[in-house]
């Protein structure tokens, strides 16, 4: 009798193998990835996505600093994560005045553990409503129009393009006559 001995893998066993692999790479290597990462790959027009993870009652708001360099989570007014790398240069942001002009948009500061004021370059704030900040964004030569409700981001190449089509004065009534009721 004859004991053969078996010195290696048959090909199933080895497609088992790479099977078993890919599922856990699948499952585990990609929760591994951290927000910054995340960050890096998101852009302004997929910002909502960065508060899917987080449950909240009011609202979610990213708020930045030191020319756009550092950027806070705050989920229902509380500090929760801290973003580097959002921005890669610093963001101007504008919105019309009460005369209906398109202004640059003064953000309140955002205060230290120490009490000292840190200027704030952006915020964006989503409620729990589904509505959110709208203006004008202008980053990397792009203009980015967050409207106020439901819409997406819109991405134009001009500021009076982005003026054009942020402009409310179309839908926001004149005078009693426009009312209808």
């Amino acid at each position: 009798m004859k004991i053969v001995s078996k010195s290696s893998f048959t090909l199933f066993e080895l497609l088992i193998v790479i099977l078993i692999i890919s599922i856990l790479y699948g499952v585990f290597i990609q929760k591994l990835h951290t927000k910054e990462h995340l960050s890096k790959s998101l852009g302004l027009q997929d910002i909502k996505t960065l508060f899917e993870e987080y449950d909240f009652n009011e609202s979610a708001k990213i708020t930045c600093i030191n020319k756009c360099q550092e950027c806070y989570i705050f989920i229902d007014g509380i500090r929760r994560d801290k973003i580097e790398g959002f921005f890669d240069k610093e963001v101007s942001v504008y919105d019309f005045d009460i005369h209906g002009i398109l202004s640059p948009v003064k953000f309140p500061p955002l205060f230290d553990a120490n009490g000292n004021p840190q200027e704030v370059c952006f915020a964006y704030e989503l409620f729990s409503n589904g509505s959110n900040s709208s203006y004008i964004v202008e980053y990397k030569d792009k203009f980015y129009i967050f409207y106020a409700y439901m819409k997406p981001v819109k991405v134009v190449d001009s500021i009076s393009e982005a003026q054009k089509y942020f402009d409310p004065s179309e839908w926001i009534p004149t005078d009693s006559s426009q009312y209808n009721f």
